[in-house]
């Protein structure tokens, strides 16, 4: 994530809540304090596929929003 947003290619880091801080601490030793990490509730493990799904499709919009906003484009160029 780190890499690919130094170089301007937005990015959405997903995690479960259960490791934001872990995810914290990662973005900023790699530079990027910044970085706000995309959440999705924990456990994960223990759902169902259609339940997986829903949680996916809760954040799908955050996912996207960073992919293809303005700012996300204009720095990919």
């Amino acid at each position: 994530m780190a890499y690919f947003e130094e170089q301007g290619i937005p990015t959405a880091n997903i995690s479960t809540t259960e490791f934001v801080a872990a995810a914290k601490v990662q973005c900023t030793n790699l530079g990027v304090p910044s970085y706000e990490v995309v959440t999705v509730p924990h456990p994960i493990v223990p759902l169902t596929k259609e339940e997986v799904w829903a949680r996916a499709d809760a954040v799908m919009d955050t996912v996207v929003a960073r992919l293809i906003s303005e700012d996300a484009r204009a720095a990919a160029l």
